[in-house]
């Protein structure tokens, strides 16, 4: 029997693969492939991303690429304010990915969208729709929201979004046929009241490639490390917060707090401005930037879905201290497998005595490793989309 396929919609263009939603649209992808054939239609911002050259992954048998300028996209958002479209959704917007998407679809037995930036496309279609939504967007603006000052624009900005946002997400969610988050937190927060939506919606939680992440505990080291690409507003702000508020605790004692990731000249300016603070910018390799180092921190405060860094800080053997946000969505064991710890002080305290004691932060890293071998195989994660992927297409 000839194989289904499935049109899969990205807002940008995966390749290369460097972590965040890249990597989980790219991991879906990869499990999709062991049984349908994927068309990829990806957005691009640029030429270059335009003629970048094809990957040899076998993952997707056709490829095509549409160009959306910044330019054009910051037309179509000041287009959309007076409407009640999200500026999320309306910086994507492309006749020439619409019609590219028409063309396509009538060829294909489902669409695949990746986040509810390109639903917008497929929603009227006949096909099964499936919604990878990822986090709930208006979920994380919320949380920016209420950590902006009072009054200010970065406050008027998010309440102004975060209400089209949450709306809208609500609308994708009875539309399509599948909905899939990473996080029951996500789902909740968007249908806990929506029977309709609730029905169709999973959680497929991220998972960690553990032969790519080298276990390699029983590091001796002042060195703290923070994984992340440090243009996200959340990922900036939990790195400022913790060289602002933490580091000054222990930075002479000689400890170093080593911030890894993409970041902007200015907000490495901003980091650099606080003792001990080393950062990296983008790097060829995760694991050999954090190689020196004895633990790893995620002390978000804004986010959504499941934290990334924390899976690899545990399958890299680095025991991982978390704030209660940045844990949830995770079933790992508070004390076991991982801290969770939300103030400043407490926070400083744990990482003095983990670095004068050798066998917890071992005990910590195998646990961690076993946890994330056991609960984090993409392929274990991704079981219940395959299954109603399945289901929805008769295969």
């Amino acid at each position: 029997m000839a194989r289904k396929k499935i049109l899969v919609l990205a807002p940008r263009y995966p390749y290369p693969v460097i972590g965040g939603d890249r990597l989980r649209i790219y991991e879906v992808c990869k499990e999709l492939a062991s049984d349908y054939d994927l068309t990829l239609l990806s957005l691009c911002e640029s030429r270059e991303e335009l003629s970048m050259p094809e990957p040899k992954d076998d993952v997707f048998r056709r490829i095509e690429r549409i160009l959306l300028p910044k330019w054009h996209s910051y037309l179509n958002c000041m287009w959309a304010l007076p409407m009640q479209k999200p500026l999320q959704v309306a910086y994507y917007q492309s006749k020439s990915f619409r019609k590219k998407f028409h063309e396509l679809v009538v060829q294909h037995d489902a669409v695949f969208c990746h986040l509810i930036r390109v639903a917008d496309y497929a929603l009227d279609c006949s096909k099964p729709v499936i919604v990878e939504f990822t986090d709930a967007i208006s979920l994380n603006y919320s949380r920016v929201k209420s950590l902006a000052k009072n009054g200010g624009l970065k406050n008027r900005i998010y309440a102004f979004e975060q209400s089209r946002l949450e709306h809208y997400e609500k609308y994708v969610g009875q539309r399509s046929s599948l909905n899939v988050f990473v996080s029951n937190v996500d789902a909740n927060f968007l249908f806990s009241e929506d029977e309709l939506a609730k029905e169709k919606t999973i959680v497929c939680s991220n998972g960690v490639d553990v032969d790519f992440y080298l276990f390699s505990p029983a590091r001796n080291s002042r060195e703290i490390a923070f994984i992340g690409n440090m243009q996200s507003v959340q990922n900036m702000d939990a790195a400022l917060w913790f060289a602002k508020h933490v580091m000054p605790l222990l930075a002479e004692d000689g400890f170093k707090f080593k911030v890894v990731g993409r970041i902007s000249d200015t907000n490495a300016a901003r980091l650099l401005r606080y003792k001990g603070v080393v950062v990296t910018g983008g790097v060829d390799s995760v694991a050999d930037a954090v190689a020196d180092s004895f633990i790893g921190v995620c002390p978000m405060r804004i986010g959504a879905g499941v934290q990334n860094k924390i899976l690899e800080y545990m399958a890299l053997g680095l025991p991982c201290i978390t704030s209660s946000m940045g844990y949830e969505g995770l079933e790992a064991i508070p004390g076991s497998d991982l801290y969770v710890i939300d103030e400043p002080e407490e926070m400083a305290k744990k990482i003095v005595w983990l670095s004068q004691h050798s066998e917890e932060r071992n005990r910590i890293a195998h646990n961690a490793r076993a946890y994330v071998e056991k609960n984090h195989s993409w392929s274990a994660r991704l079981k219940p989309l395959m299954n109603k992927m399945n289901y929805l297409l008769g295969s």
